[in-house]
């Protein structure tokens, strides 16, 4: 049994299977090694089919040939280790899979490859029991029995569900990086020494510590976003780039990931989520999907800072606050300050913005490619107009304090906040 399962993931590794497909095989498995043989055969591939009731093949077979055991039948006395080998029965079924559109293997692929004239055993038995190609293709689009008219464009439940592309395995393809934890661990400890008062004349370089990393922290899991609902919508290429590692060293960009966040912290204490990940938006299953790996990039941002206010949010939190741990409440809610303006910058509808990517997809193409052009030029251009319009600065910092405020995050510990970092003016 070893051996021919063994054989079975060799010969189904980049093979999508659905279910249903892959008790029929392991049945088959399971026949072929009864009698001893190292991998199934089409025979045996056959025998589960019939042998499957809940199977959608063996469902076919009884609507367009009756008795699925005639089947057995006709195949009777036919050598179960002639015929074809599995992987190429399996890639069989894979191509009449893409041939009908369809994103998974069914078991109904695999009663199709049996009837390949290269099976000929399964191929001869299922054409004595009545069956064709062409009646079981129909069947499995339309739903439809035999001498039975099919409007046309009407699609079978089955055959719209393997139409759909499916949510991909998670399995393996996440992962921790150890800077990603050694990130989190800075965070903490500078958040312990604050907390403790530990190094109270270096106060403000513990800050400045805490705050940096924890920024980053959420920069990493605000990237991580992008690519996680990426991977999940079709685009296979961000597990290959490393992007569900949430390594920090691996969302770059030189201006957006370095200078442009440097910069903005240092001038007015602003973070930017500076990283960046490469998305394969053609691999995208959809135009909803592709919005939504836009969106979660902020929505990973305001989950950090939801879980930076829980502190403040609960009844009573100014008691906790003395005048040794003061220095943590200042710098948490500092960060808790940081990340509602990165969600709000980001939420943007500016090219080069996640605002803009959430609606890029609903745009033309010659207005989308316009706007990647520009999109760095944009970016400058709001930021000159948040720092040298008075009224466009006040009210967009205005906002970031009334929603600070709902997240009890108190002016005076921004103030205070700001004041412990550093500034170029």
């Amino acid at each position: 049994m070893a051996d021919a399962t063994a054989e079975l993931e060799r010969a189904s590794a980049d093979i999508p299977l659905n279910k249903d497909a892959r008790d029929v095989l392991e049945r088959a498995t399971a026949l072929a090694s009864e009698r001893g043989a190292a991998q199934a055969a089409p025979t045996d591939v056959l025998e589960a089919i019939t042998a499957s009731s809940g199977s959608s093949a063996f469902h076919a077979i009884k609507t367009l040939a009756g008795d699925p055991k005639a089947v057995d039948a006709h195949a009777a006395g036919v050598d179960g280790a002639a015929g074809l080998p599995l992987r190429q029965l399996l890639v069989n079924a894979n191509r009449e899979a893409q041939v009908l559109g369809h994103y998974q293997v069914d078991s109904m692929h695999l009663l199709l490859a049996l009837m390949y004239s290269d099976a000929r055993a399964t191929s001869a038995a299922l054409q004595k029991a009545g069956l064709t190609l062409y009646d079981l293709r129909r069947h499995l689009q339309t739903g439809a029995g035999p001498n039975i008219p099919v409007t046309a464009g009407v699609h079978s439940t089955q055959d719209r569900a393997l139409r759909r592309k499916p949510l991909v395995s998670l399995r393996g393809a996440l992962g921790i990086s150890p800077i990603f934890s050694g990130l989190v661990a800075i965070t903490a400890i500078a958040g312990i020494f604050l907390w403790f008062d530990i190094l109270p004349a270096a106060t403000s370089i513990v800050t400045v510590i805490f705050v940096t990393s924890g920024w980053i922290t959420s920069v990493c899991i605000h990237e991580f976003g992008h690519a996680f609902v990426a991977y999940l919508g079709g685009d296979r290429s961000v597990k290959a780039s490393g992007y569900l590692t949430l390594n920090p060293l691996l969302y770059t960009n030189l201006l957006m990931s370095i200078i442009f966040p440097i910069v903005f912290l240092l001038i007015g204490g602003i973070g930017l989520p500076g990283g960046a990940v490469y998305i394969d938006h053609s691999a995208i299953r959809s135009r909803i999907w592709d919005s939504l790996v836009s969106l979660a990039g902020p929505i990973g941002t305001a989950l950090c800072g939801l879980l930076i206010a829980i502190p403040f949010l609960l009844p009573g939190h100014y008691g906790w606050i003395t005048q040794a741990n003061a220095g943590f409440f200042i710098a948490l809610g500092y960060l808790g300050f940081i990340e509602v303006i990165a969600v709000l910058l980001n939420l943007l509808p500016v090219p080069g913005l996640d605002g803009f990517g959430i609606l890029r997809p609903w745009l033309s193409y010659s207005l989308q490619s316009l706007a990647i052009r520009f999109s760095q030029l944009s970016i400058i251009a709001l930021f000159v107009v948040l720092f040298y319009f008075g009224p466009v600065r006040n009210a967009f910092f205005g906002v970031a304090f009334q929603i600070s405020a709902l997240l009890g995050i108190d002016y005076i510990f921004i103030a205070a906040g700001r004041s412990a970092m550093p500034h170029l003016f």
